[in-house]
């Protein structure tokens, strides 16, 4: 036999194809229920849709997937004697090289020490990566689900030859679909919603994550609020360093809750471990977060001659107890007015930030899909969320009081939160 190929969905599609499209032209190419074409076109990783097929049958199924709109590709692979272990292996280990031996014989031959599946580092303690934060088995497993989901699941017939999927073109495609694989624990999942008590969890767990190594914690935030003074000193871009960069620091701290989930400490290295992956993404959200509050601006001044004037208005009468100025008291609902219009579009904003660090640089998504994530995981629990905001205010305004300095408390306990709501939300 031959040398054998696998059809890899790159999870993304080509420029100018609309998702809604692609899933309809899957659905109606290869015979499958909209729902299942939806889940693998939501792939964000590298997902295997057909295996062990000879260089002929592959280029088909590319040709096929690309007239739909997905961006695709082959890679070469060799079947594994006496197994078909190969959906077991995520597609980043693949051999790049011809005639490299597969992964699953690279894993018992090389003496090289283990790396990363998703990062590429060698930072691996008890099954976990101390730089992507990533459970490796979890990883591993999540991958190969994907995968198998897609090959079981897809019920692609071989492209150009219709009715030579098992059961017939279409047959199994309603039974496979009743077949998908069930939610696994620890997976990424949509997200979750939580009652309104859980908001205090998160900040009982942030807590925790604090008092496991309270020094190397407030060592590393006050390093950070620091170099933010110093940066921030810098006329007309300081400023704007510090917010297109705090969400790589944001993704160091849940790097290092991460690794304190995993059994290992939280280090001072950790507020630098953000920029290890996906800068340019954690970079992207710190623009939009940018430009959010930039278009918040603009809507403001649009609105701010009239309010400005009611203002002044508002000041006159309380400067003054004339009966023919109380009229203008109006004023001061417009400024209240203007608040609540400022309060309104800014709370969106933030509610799309608050995960996307996390998001970004733990499962690698882009950064509009995962601020988009973001935004849906705070709108599912808006109640723990509400619980967590007022609890925060009280803590914030108790720690500020002994001259601040519980406030290097605090705002560790704040950070952790983040983290922990993420994992309660995100993950099963």
């Amino acid at each position: 036999m031959g040398e054998l190929y696998r059809v890899i969905y790159t999870g993304q599609l080509r420029l100018g194809i609309e998702k809604s499209a692609a899933i309809a032209g899957f659905c109606e190419r290869f015979k499958v229920a909209e729902e299942k074409a939806r889940k693998v076109l939501s792939a964000s990783h590298d997902l295997v849709l057909k295996k062990d097929l000879e260089q002929g049958k592959a280029v088909k199924y590319q040709r096929a997937l690309e007239a739909i709109g997905l961006i695709v590709r082959l890679e070469p692979m060799e079947r594994p004697s006496g197994l078909d272990g190969i959906s077991l292996v995520p597609v980043e280990d693949a051999p790049e090289t011809p005639g490299a031996p597969s992964p699953l014989g690279a894993g018992r031959s090389e003496s090289t020490q283990p790396i990363c599946p998703k990062c590429g580092s060698d930072r691996l303690q008890s099954g976990s990566c101390m730089a992507c934060g990533i459970v490796i088995a979890k990883y591993l497993a999540r991958q190969a689900a994907e995968a198998e989901m897609a090959d079981e699941s897809s019920a692609l017939p071989p492209a150009g030859e219709p009715g030579r999927s098992q059961g017939g073109p279409g047959a199994s495609a309603e039974t496979e679909v009743n077949q998908t694989t069930e939610p696994m624990e620890g997976a990424l999942c949509d997200p979750l919603t939580h009652p309104a008590g859980q908001g205090w969890q998160w900040i009982v767990r942030g807590f925790w994550h604090f008092k496991q190594n309270p020094l190397a914690w407030m060592l590393t935030m006050v390093i950070w609020v620091v170099l933010s003074i110093v940066i921030g000193l810098i006329p007309f871009v300081g400023s704007l360093v510090i917010t297109l960069f705090s969400p790589v620091i944001l993704a160091g701290f849940m790097l290092g809750c991460a690794a304190q989930e995993h059994g290992a400490d939280f280090e001072i290295s950790h507020l630098f471990a953000g920029f290890s992956s996906s800068v340019g993404q954690l970079v992207l959200v710190g623009l939009l977060y940018v430009a959010g509050f930039a278009l918040i601006g603009i809507i403001m001044v649009m609105l701010g001659g009239g309010v400005m004037i009611g203002f002044m208005g508002g000041m006159n009468v309380m400067e003054s107890t004339h009966p023919g100025m109380m009229g203008t008291a109006a004023g001061i609902g417009s400024v209240i007015l203007m608040a609540l219009v400022v309060f309104g579009l800014s709370v969106p904003l933030m509610m799309a930030y608050w995960f996307a660090p996390a998001l970004i640089a733990m499962e690698g998504l882009s950064a509009l899909a995962a601020m988009k994530l973001s935004f849906a995981g705070c709108m599912k629990n808006i109640l723990p969320f509400l619980v967590y905001s007022i609890v925060m205010c009280i803590i914030l305004v108790v720690g500020s009081i002994p001259v601040g300095l519980g406030l290097l408390v605090v705002m560790p306990i704040i950070t952790a939160s983040m983290y922990t709501a993420y994992r309660d939300i995100y993950y099963y």
